[in-house]
């Protein structure tokens, strides 16, 4: 983009697990540097957007890497994650992070604290135009919401307070008051009510017998796949023994292959056609008599009856062979 200045700040990282989303710029509207640089951004959601359309992931580098030309050329630039989505809100501009896991467990031991964005602004106005990706670094610059520690799968709309547990946040299970404002959520109740009453909710739902119009017993779900998987199975049976009769009829396979036929269509029939309809019916001369009718000419049948004709013409003082002319 021809009249753009690349700019990178930085934000603080929390101790301990590397965060997914992580925050790149305030929600004012005003991007302001501790080293006294200034920049606008107006229109988030465009900045948004313009992620979106290249469909592309964004590289977290080290110290900036894949931005200074002679780290480039020193050889290849590792990536500490990849930006795989981004969102907007009140806060600011959140970016989800897939972290690879040496990044991970260097943030986990504290070798780096601080994340940097990369964007492209216009030099003039100064409005940032277009996130171009971020990177772990050692010197912070940026006033921004630390990132949150936990596994979070949506944006924080005010920094979170952390003497009290979220809904939906594994600490909030370990407070008593705050899971059963979940429990009376979940049931319709007010925040407040009494647990008792939250218990006595509950065994109601469990011991109340299902709706026949929503719910369908396990024990017919099954006799009925059972069923069906006799009346399929009987069926693939069937046309398994018609097709292999008929394969068997034209002289695609020999008597001798009839059993691995039958259990090839039945296990795999479309496997079975195929070999089918790539088999000429070679075997059909084995399925059709040798001669017309009768003994092969020379037999000793024919023979044995040419002699008793000749003494019957004998007997009768006719010429020999009249009886078969």
């Amino acid at each position: 983009m021809t009249g753009l200045a690349l700019a990178t700040c930085d934000l603080a990282l929390p101790p301990g697990r590397a965060s997914e989303w992580v925050q790149l710029f305030p929600g004012d509207g005003e991007v302001k540097g501790r080293d006294g640089r200034a920049w606008e951004l107006i229109d988030p959601a465009a900045l948004v957007l313009a992620f979106q359309s290249a469909g592309i992931d964004l590289p977290v580098d080290y110290e900036h890497q894949n931005d200074t030309p002679e780290a480039k050329r020193n050889g290849p630039v590792p990536a500490a994650g990849w930006i795989k989505e981004l969102r907007s809100d009140d806060s600011g501009v959140w970016g989800r992070v897939e972290w690879t896991a040496t990044a991970a467990e260097m943030i986990g031991r504290k070798e780096y604290r601080y994340l940097s964005p990369s964007f492209l602004y216009h030099p003039e106005t100064r409005q940032i135009v277009r996130l171009k990706g971020a990177g772990l670094v050692h010197n912070p610059n940026l006033h921004l919401t630390a990132l949150a520690s936990q596994e979070a799968d949506m944006f924080p709309q005010k920094p979170a307070d952390k003497t009290a547990p979220k809904p939906g946040n594994r600490d909030a299970m370990a407070d008593p008051a705050t899971f059963a404002a979940m429990v009376a959520e979940m049931f319709g109740c007010p925040p407040d009510t009494p647990p008792p009453q939250l218990f006595a909710k509950l065994k109601e739902k469990m011991e109340a017998e299902p709706d026949p119009a929503k719910f369908v017993p396990v024990a017919t779900v099954q006799a009925m796949l059972a069923e069906r998987n006799l009346s399929l199975a009987t069926a693939s049976a069937e046309r398994a023994g018609q097709k292999v009769a008929e394969a068997l009829r034209l002289g695609h396979i020999p008597p001798a292959m009839k059993d691995w036929a039958t259990a090839l269509c039945r296990s795999d029939e479309a496997s079975f056609d195929r070999f089918i309809a790539s088999s000429a019916p070679v075997f059909s001369a084995l399925l059709r008599p040798s001669h017309l009718a009768g003994q092969p000419p020379g037999s000793r049948q024919d023979r044995a009856g040419s002699e008793l004709a000749d003494a019957i013409c004998s007997q009768l003082g006719l010429k020999p062979g009249s009886l078969t002319e």
